[in-house]
């Protein structure tokens, strides 16, 4: 997928699929997690970033086609934007090597006793500025 340092393929569950036979909002929500959580391992597994806390301060997601089941689906991500306490990933969401979803989400660094951001550990933001401009 052009433009996007990190692909995973989806596989669609039948549990995914809903009334109007196509990938409910909340199933597509989860691919972005998916594809989040395997791309924060394969980056920074054995690194203290792992264990860096952080929420989903901001989900954005514009649907463009309906997914269905047994589609090949791959989702792209790619680092959009490191700031002082958060940082943008963008997403495409292809079916059958169409594009089905565009979207991101804000994520911002936070202490877990207090809930209150910190700042972007260093080691995160150069990583994430690095796969940001990394060609696919």
């Amino acid at each position: 997928m052009i433009g996007y340092p990190f692909v995973v393929q989806v596989t669609v569950r039948w549990r995914d699929i809903d009334a109007f036979r196509h990938v409910n909002n909340a199933a597509i929500v989860s691919y972005l997690e998916i594809a989040r959580s395997e791309m924060w391992h394969e980056v920074f597994k054995g690194s203290d970033a792992m264990d860096i806390p952080f929420v989903i301060a901001r989900l954005e997601v514009d649907y463009k086609r309906p997914i269905k089941l047994y589609e090949k689906v791959l989702v792209g991500l790619k680092p959009a934007d490191v700031g002082r306490s958060s940082f943008a990933f963008e997403y495409r969401i292809e079916a059958e090597g169409q594009t089905a979803v565009i979207a991101r989400t804000l994520q911002v660094c936070i202490r877990h006793e207090t809930g209150r951001p910190i700042r972007v550990p260093e080691e995160v933001s150069l990583t994430l500025g690095r796969l940001a401009e990394t060609p696919r």
